[in-house]
Order: C-alpha cells, then sequence, then structure tokens
C-alpha cells in the first residue's frame, strides 16, 4: 500500500476509533461477538449443502473461510447476508437471529454490515463518487455537503479520492475492487463481509488489498469474515480460520494453527487423522492427497454405475490456488 494511503488511514482513525479499537477488548472483558452460527443447515431439495456449522466472530476479528468448490462456503456468505435463510440452526448478528426478526429490523441490521463483492458489483452508470454515496443517499437523512465530504474520506483510506469522478469502465480490477469496499465502509459498518476479495488480481493488487482488509479491521474494529480460496491472502490477512469440506466444518482454529499443519512433512502425514490430511492438502495445493482420491473414486463409481451422482452427497471442491 502506498504511503499516502497509509497516512490517510491512520490519520482518519485517530481519537475516537483508537478508544473504539481499545475498547473493544479491554483489560478482562473479551471483545463484543457480532456473528454467532449455532448447528446451522441448509438443504436444497433433497441436497444438503450445510450441516452442522458453528462459529463465533468477535470485534476487532477476521475470519477467514475456505474449502474446495461446492464445499459450501458461498451458501454460507449468503446465509450470514441473509439472502437465504437457514434450513436449521440459526445465525445473529450484533445479537439478533436474522432469521426471526421481522423486515425492518433486518433492515437495521444492514446497515451496520457492509459487503463487497467478488466482482465488485459496481454500478457502470454512476461516478465512482456516486457508487460511495448510494448507501448514504439511500438510508441516510445526510445534508448532501456532508455526504460528499465523507465520500471523500472513504475513497481516501482506499487510495481513490483522486479517481472520484471516473466510472467503473475507466479503472482498472484493482480500482475497483477498493471502489468496492470504500461502498461497502460507507456507513461505517461492523461488519464486512468479502466474497473472494483478491479474486483475478495480480499479487501486488492482491498483496494492497490485503494489506487494506487489514488495516481496517484493525483500525475500524470491523468484523470481517472473509470468503477465499487463495492460500497466501488467507495467511496474511486471518486471525483464525474455518475450513469446510462437503457441507461440514473440518476445523476452525487460530492462523498459527492451521500454518503448523500446512508445515507437516510428507514422512509425517499418516500420523494425521482423515480430516487434518484434507486440510493440509488444500492449504498445500497438493495435486495427491485425499480430496483427490475421493474425487476420483466418486467420478469411477458414478461412472461405472451410470450415477449421475448421490443427491445427498456435497459435490467435492477443487485443490486452492496460489499466487506466484
Amino acid at each position: 500500500m502506498s504511503g499516502a494511503m497509509s497516512g490517510a488511514m491512520s490519520g482518519a482513525t485517530s481519537g475516537t476509533t483508537s478508544a473504539a479499537v481499545s475498547g473493544a477488548g479491554s483489560a478482562g472483558s473479551s471483545p463484543e461477538v457480532r456473528v454467532t452460527v449455532r448447528d446451522l443447515g441448509k438443504t436444497f431439495g433433497t441436497q444438503t449443502v450445510l450441516q452442522g456449522v458453528n462459529l463465533d466472530v468477535h470485534a476487532g476479528e477476521t475470519l477467514v473461510i475456505m474449502g474446495g468448490s461446492g464445499c459450501g462456503k458461498s451458501t454460507l456468505l449468503r446465509l450470514l447476508i441473509g439472502s437465504h435463510k437457514p434450513t436449521s440452526g440459526s445465525i445473529k448478528l450484533l445479537g439478533q437471529d436474522i432469521a426471526e426478526i421481522g423486515d425492518v429490523a433486518f433492515d437495521d441490521i444492514k446497515r451496520q454490515f457492509g459487503i463487497l463483492f467478488q466482482s465488485a458489483a459496481l454500478f457502470q452508470s454512476m461516478s465512482i463518487a456516486d457508487n460511495v454515496a448510494l448507501p448514504l443517499r439511500e438510508h441516510t437523512n445526510l445534508a448532501p455537503e456532508v455526504i460528499e465530504m465523507m465520500v471523500k474520506i472513504k475513497l481516501e483510506l482506499v487510495g481513490l479520492r483522486q479517481h472520484a469522478d471516473k466510472f467503473p469502465s475507466q479503472i482498472s480490477g484493482g480500482m475497483a475492487k477498493r471502489a468496492g469496499l470504500a461502498r461497502a465502509m460507507a456507513m461505517d459498518p461492523k461488519i464486512l463481509f468479502y466474497d473472494e476479495p483478491s479474486a483475478g488480481l495480480d499479487p501486488v493488487t492482491s498483496a494492497e488489498i490485503d494489506q487494506l482488509i487489514k488495516e481496517l479491521t484493525r483500525n475500524f474494529a470491523v468484523t470481517s469474515v472473509v470468503v477465499t480460496h487463495e492460500m497466501d491472502s488467507a495467511f496474511t490477512i486471518a486471525d483464525r480460520m474455518l475450513m469446510l469440506d462437503g457441507g461440514r466444518v473440518l476445523k476452525v482454529g487460530s492462523r498459527e494453527e492451521f500454518e503448523r499443519l500446512r508445515a507437516v512433512s510428507d514422512a509425517d502425514v499418516s500420523g494425521l487423522s482423515e480430516d487434518d490430511q484434507i486440510i493440509r492438502q488444500f492449504l498445500r495445493g497438493a495435486a495427491q492427497g485425499p480430496i483427490t482420491r475421493r474425487r476420483s473414486a466418486d467420478d469411477y463409481r458414478e461412472d461405472l454405475l451410470g450415477e449421475e451422482g448421490n443427491e445427498e452427497r456435497v459435490t467435492r471442491g477443487a485443490v486452492p490456488t496460489k499466487r506466484i
């Protein structure tokens, strides 16, 4: 990240922000739990996509959700933001069960979280500044000059203030991601959800996005929930990590726990449980391991028996990619 961007971040977060960060984890108290998931399940028809998911995410913490294609991570994200309703279990955002509250109450919750979509999802007919201003115009009664000032602040945080009048077609993919993040931050949310924030970006731009996520989380005590299969990014931004496979949680733990699993040598891998071997293969992006053995066996069985696939079984995912 550029010095100007880092300086803007530092200056914009002085005073009240420092108090918010220190208050979120003051001595003798645990940080506020902002996302709570208990026994979450989701089915579509006869297909079970998620089962028995449990997690907590605290103020000022980044949780990375990862897993292969078809493991249920995108469905989990849609459930967390209220796009889908759970088949079983509960999701609480800021202490409220989003499946039980009414539309008006959920609208209030939605004002307190932001989303960075994989494609950035900017309105092509609007300038970058107008894209960022949109939530403020739709959900507040602030005067136009106040909104204009707030938009400049958000764009400065992501290093785009000088590009405010440009349209999405006039900026790069990385700049579009940063503009999307500025819009997600427009309402000063307590929770930020990220869907593959570094997907499709070059390594340097990806690293800049990672650094921006870390600084926003730290300086604003934002709760960040990030869905990604980019391992370099995951290990850079995560405080804790969650691994999904076949719709179930294999492990929730600290970044350090996952780093230790990734570092297990080939000579010692036989001493790991099946779940830990799956996690290790995914983290290392290895071509050989239980994920590929299982997929080959499934494909052979389906070809041999003429099956289209057991509807009760969630499609197992691919090995992740690494940035080089």
